[in-house]
């Protein structure tokens, strides 16, 4: 396939970032990202990433013995009293490391504050050729894609984009409409994964199915195949796809093999039933 696709760290979360892009020239990939600041600080592993470090270093000597590719590293989440030059040591990371997107979460429910920021945070990726990619997610302060919009082209950056998940798509309501309407311009690469088709009733639910019991392509009940239609052909996928179960009794590499095979087994089936 000419198109990338990415190993998510999320898919693989039990490996340090220099396994990561081991796992991923395993398992047959082009690119990986890696978290390179945790999602939920004092919950999950901070790995020894920034600055100098031995891993650092040992993840830049796997990038380029492997050949695969940064594509996208995270999370940077604004909040209320954040300091948006605390990021800074990890977007200069990221950049090290040959990065082009990093993900960015709003915590706050309020628009017009987030769009200030969102203006403030590519203005900092700037300089080093780092493009800003909005993530949307039920419950966040951005919630749906429409928001995600609405904050990005108000502050036309030349370096903001908004990031589509399949899952966060579905459970906030939307469809592959909403994902067609959207300019080409502004997407940053799509996250593939499935899920049953049964929203859940409470944010809970949703949050452990994103984070631990996603589906591989094909085995829930989502619309990717109009998703995936909705995107720009030659638009970046990444894998996120944790799977915590099945993470107790197959590999990671295994797993990741998989999960590309599977991805591009739709994404082939898809560009078959398109028309010509």
């Amino acid at each position: 396939m000419n198109r990338p696709i990415s190993l998510a760290h999320l898919t693989v979360i039990e490996l340090d970032p220099p396994d990561v892009i081991s796992a991923a020239a395993e398992a047959g990939y082009s690119h990986a990202s890696l978290r390179l600041s945790p999602a939920s600080p004092g919950k999950e592993a901070q790995f020894p990433m920034i600055g100098d470090t031995a891993m650092f270093r040992e993840t830049q000597r796997r990038i380029a013995d492997s050949g695969v590719g940064l594509f996208d590293f995270e999370i940077l989440r604004i909040n209320r009293d954040t300091l948006l030059t605390d990021f800074l040591p990890v977007i200069e990371t990221g950049a090290k490391l040959g990065g082009k997107f990093v993900l960015v979460a709003g915590d706050v429910e309020d628009e017009p504050f987030m769009t200030d920021r969102f203006a403030e945070i590519c203005e900092l990726g700037a300089p080093f050729g780092i493009g800003m990619g909005l993530e949307f997610m039920p419950w966040t302060g951005v919630k749906t894609l429409a928001s995600a919009r609405s904050i990005v082209e108000a502050t036309n950056p030349a370096n903001g984009y908004i990031i589509v998940d399949a899952i966060h798509v579905d459970r906030a309501g939307e469809t592959a409409a909403d994902v067609a309407a959207m300019p080409k311009h502004l997407h940053c690469y799509f996250q593939i994964c499935d899920l049953p088709a049964e929203r859940p009733k409470d944010v809970e639910t949703m949050i452990y199915q994103a984070r631990q019991a996603r589906l591989p392509p094909g085995d829930g009940g989502l619309d990717l195949t109009g998703m995936l239609k909705a995107i720009p052909p030659d638009l970046p996928i990444s894998v996120e796809i944790p799977m915590a179960e099945l993470a107790k009794t197959m590999p990671a590499v295994a797993r990741a093999r998989m999960l590309r095979e599977r991805t591009e087994a739709m994404l082939q089936a898809v560009a078959v039933s398109a028309p010509a």
